[in-house]
């Protein structure tokens, strides 16, 4: 799966569950299954029976057989997170999936006992309840012997848009698990190893549905009474037989080398299905010639019915979220054609490893994932290149190509959606072994880039050590001998180690069992000239030697020549490196091949890059390197930054007096007047983020007068492991508190203060939270002694689904007599006011009832720039008392005010979202007030 539909990552990495055709041949023993099964359209379930001759292919007898109902993994809602998290994803409220089973008898007609039992909480911590129907065998059943149990099953699907295992928009999706999946007597005690079989299904649906599946033969085999069925099988042992069944489907297809290639789309995704078409074709060429022959027979590509930017894999179909296909060419024309080339590339490369090569999916989901990822970038990166931009550098000029080229388009593939993941991991601190199991992880919020990102990192690291040739031919092998079963970590480790020819135990323990990390820097060089040329000297820290290093040396006459070592584990000094010419700069690891965690270190001298209006045109775009440093000089001013770790900036412009009287303006009074603006910002860590901001406003060159406002704050984050319903360790911000010193005012004697705010949120239980702000004026500098307190709370309440109730309320309080003007309270909140009083006490309410949304999942274009997601409606009702120290009676500023707000939604880049809000506020109390429309722009990722 990609990067930006991570939402149920874990648990859609986890359900990739065991099913299989009917009549295939194998050399190794698998279970058999026979399937018929009707689709009931009110009820939306699946209802039939299936037959499963069952082959022991453990080394000891057993007395019951194991099976895994996965759609009672969805049968409760998540208790510990609060329901407006989870309303999104439900048509009309939560709604279960389960499988039930009836009765359950073998090859005679004779019932066998049978009961339910809880599934351990190693994925998941509730809906644990009837994870597996445990089946009594009459007899033991000696290692290799066979036996048939027959049993009548019924599975719902939920009407959700939950990418799998739902009906949304009447389209019915479910790739794993809808039957009862026979996993072995220990195969979900620790771990999640889901076999591969044969599968034969029947499927009847109403003959105005279209169905497909994923499955190397499909046929429709009769109709009658306005119902029709279809028949599956496969010439291999799969995990699944997929499904899509829909009113309003079609597709396209074609045939590569004699496979079945089918597009399968929703109305108005023809344009996509051909894309995927094309794409298909060329990255089952490449797979099949550098990682293994592809094995089926057909192959169904997919749209998921459900909105968003994720793709996910099942034997014999690619499905892939709507946003994909809705958005491909907007804002420009052909804007996602590489993402979702890469997209597909990655889920195809689920047939191959994950799907076709079992594992696991608990402890080492690694080999599913992280090989995908390899598989999927090393052909990107064979197609597009792997440097420089190659993720948009394929639009044309235009106004909104040029546009999202300026915002985005140094966007790298490698660089920015593996590496730069890994690099925030590090600095998160949330790194840890990438095999483990998700109970025992530490950092849950790291999981999917530590298998996802990390994991690549870790084969591309891999190859560097045995070369690309060899890491080809140990996945070739790799598929040739596990194909159809389950690999683990361990057997990889020996299988490569084989391949190779080389010792990579060392490898294996420190950057899959454990925490490695790895940082090779130069830190100078030595070059003295010799009767032949020149000898460099290189020196280097944080040499492992596990990894091989490169070394690139530039010469005084632009060509380069290069040098491959392996590091000596007692000393940090390369070979002499002879040179015909003087070097002028050197870099290790040039083609980027090792994991590591600062490439601005990998040069001598540092790379800085500068942009500056006398660059020419022609030049590439900085972006967001991450070797280098970046400043960027403007004709108003200078920033600089580093990656995503810190950035900053200076600004110079001209100051305008928004009250100037045009009329009587003086250039010369103009030209003396300055605003200068400055900005700071880094990340330290987990816990730390500091920044600061200044500006002056008004500032006479000549008389030294102006006005500022300057503020250092440290943000310090204070961590809960609140309960999610995943299993492993989860991290939450629950206690931001920013501590501020700044000054306002006048140049000339400005109000120093301290700030202290401290919030507490608990978003995930109970969506609150609560901030108490202290501040209080420094004292000595000219000013009397203040101070500010105020305490503010947001909740809210669910009524219904997706119907809340938000309540806000605030006390503010002064603390001492004296409060200067710039810490005066005011109800900034409001909108329907011309006048909003400042005083020395406030308090404010707010209350306001969203409705369920009046257009959900629209898809309605806004020309070609984007589509409208949704528009929810709110009424609020808000106010307060401002009121102020005075020696005689004071206007006691009381303003309430009712209004409606319409919420626009719109998706951005990449699954971000757009918000804009259209209200009308009236005032009911406050004389000062006006009917008045508003417009607020705002934005989530």
């Amino acid at each position: 799966m990609m990067k930006w539909r991570m939402a149920v990552v874990l648990l859609g990495c986890i359900l990739i569950v065991p099913c299989v055709t009917g009549l295939a041949q194998t050399e190794f023993p698998v279970a058999s299954y026979e399937i018929h099964v009707s689709l009931d359209t009110n009820q939306d379930t699946l209802i039939g029976s299936q037959t499963i001759n069952y082959i022991n292919d453990s080394d000891a007898q057993i007395h019951e057989i194991t099976f895994a109902l996965i759609a009672n993994w969805g049968a409760e809602p998540n208790p510990y997170l609060h329901p407006a998290l989870t309303d999104e994803q439900y048509t009309a409220g939560f709604d279960p999936t389960w499988t039930k089973v009836s009765q359950v008898m073998n090859a005679d007609g004779e019932a066998l006992p049978f009961r339910f039992e809880s599934i351990p909480p190693f994925l998941q911590t509730f809906s644990l309840e009837n994870g597996l129907l445990i089946v009594e065998l009459p007899g033991p059943l000696a290692p290799g012997a066979e036996t048939t149990i027959h049993m009548d099953f019924e599975t719902k699907f939920a009407r959700a848009m939950a990418m799998d295992n739902c009906v949304y928009i009447d389209t019915y999706v479910w790739r794993f698990g809808w039957n009862p999946v026979a996993v072995g007597p220990d195969a979900l005690e620790a771990k999640f190893e889901l076999p591969a079989a044969n599968y034969r299904v029947e499927l009847t649906v109403p003959e105005d549905l279209y169905a497909f599946g994923g499955a190397d033969y499909q046929q429709e085999i009769g109709t009658t009474s306005g119902l029709k069925t279809l028949e599956f099988s496969n010439v291999h042992p799969t995990r699944s037989v997929p499904l899509i069944i829909g009113p309003e489907l079609d597709s396209v297809a074609t045939e590569w080398n004699g496979v079945t290639i089918e597009a399968v789309f929703l109305p108005g995704g023809e344009s996509y299905a051909r894309v995927a078409l094309s794409y298909a074709e060329e990255i089952l060429a490449y797979h099949s010639q550098h990682f293994g022959p592809f094995e089926g027979q057909r192959l169904i590509i997919a749209e998921n019915p459900t909105p968003g930017f994720f793709g996910m894999a099942a034997d014999g179909m690619v499905l892939v979220g709507s946003s994909v296909v809705r958005l491909k060419d907007m804002p420009a024309l052909g804007t996602y054609d590489r993402v979702n080339e890469y997209l597909l590339a990655h889920e195809l490369a689920h047939l191959w490893w994950g799907i076709g090569i079992g594992t696991d999916f608990n402890a080492e989901n690694w080999i599913s994932e992280g090989f995908a990822e390899y598989l999927s970038i090393t052909y990107f990166e064979d197609q597009h290149g792997g440097f420089d931009p190659n993720l948009l550098a394929h639009l044309q000029p235009g106004l909104a190509e040029d546009a999202l080229s300026d915002a985005v388009g140094y966007l790298n593939l490698r660089q920015h959606l593996s590496e730069l993941q890994y690099l925030t991991l590090l600095q998160l601190g949330f790194d840890e072994p990438i095999v483990q199991p998700v109970a025992d992880s530490e950092y849950l919020n790291g999981l999917t880039v530590r298998t996802y990102s990390k994991g690549y990192l870790v084969l591309r690291g891999l190859e560097s050590i045995i070369g690309q040739e060899k890491m080809h031919q140990i996945l070739i092998e790799a598929r040739n001998e596990w194909s159809g079963k389950l690999l683990t970590v361990e057997e990889f480790r020996l299988l490569a180690e084989r391949v190779s020819e080389m010792d990579l135990s060392e490898f294996f323990a420190g950057w899959l069992y454990g925490d490695a990390r790895f940082d090779v820097a130069i830190t100078g060089f030595d070059t003295i000239e010799t009767d032949t040329g020149y000898s460099t000297l290189l020196h280097l820290s944080g040499v492992d030697p596990i990894f091989p290093i490169s070394v690139e040396a530039a010469l005084d006459d632009g060509s380069t020549v290069r040098m491959d070592f392996v590091p000596n584990c007692c000393s940090a000094v390369a070979p002499l490196l002879e040179t015909e010419l003087p070097i002028t700069s050197i870099a290790i690891d040039p083609d980027e091949m090792l994991p590591d965690a600062n490439r601005f270190n990998n040069r001598w001298p540092r790379k800085i890059l500068v942009a500056h209006p006398f660059r020419s045109d022609d030049a590439p775009k900085i972006g967001m390197p991450l070797d280098a440093y970046v400043i960027d000089i403007s004709s108003t001013g200078i920033s600089g930054r580093f990656r995503n770790d810190h950035a900053w900036s200076l600004i110079i412009l001209p100051h305008i007096d928004p009250d100037m009287d045009w009329q009587t303006f003086d250039i010369e009074e103009f030209a003396t007047m300055l605003d200068i603006v400055g900005v700071f910002g880094a990340n330290l860590g987990r816990d730390l983020g500091i920044s600061f901001t200044g500006m002056v406003t008004g500032l006479d060159l000549v008389t030294g007068e102006g006005k500022m406002d300057v503020a250092l704050s440290a943000l310090i984050h204070g961590f809960t492991h609140p309960e999610t319903g995943n299993a492993g360790r989860y991290w939450y911000p629950s206690w931001q508190n920013d501590l501020t010193i700044g000054a306002i005012g006048e140049l000339s004697h400005p109000i120093p203060y301290l700030a202290l705010s401290i919030t507490r949120d608990d978003l995930l239980p109970m969506y609150m939270k609560n901030t108490l702000t202290l501040q209080l004026g420094v004292p000595g500098f000219g000013t009397d002694p203040f101070g500010t307190i105020e305490w503010r709370a947001i909740k809210r309440f669910r009524v219904a689904h997706m119907l809340y109730v938000d309540v806000t309320a605030s006390i503010a309080e002064t603390l001492f007599e004296a409060l200067p003007n710039e810490f005066l309270f005011s109800l900034d909140e409001l909108h329907a006011f011309d006048y909003l009083p400042m005083g020395h006490h406030q308090m404010f309410a707010a209350l306001e009832v969203i409705l369920p949304p009046l257009i959900r999942d629209s898809g309605y274009a806004i020309f070609n720039w984007t589509r409208l997601d949704s528009i929810t409606l709110s009424a609020f009702i808000q106010g307060g008392r401002t009121q102020a120290n005075c020696a005689t009676v004071c206007e006691p500023g009381i303003r309430l005010e009712a209004g409606a707000r319409l919420t626009f939604t719109f998706p951005g880049f990449l699954g971000a979202m757009i918000q804009i809000e259209v209200g009308y506020a009236h005032p009911l109390v406050g004389m000062d007030g006006e009917g008045r429309l508003f417009i607020d722009l705002g934005g989530s990722s």
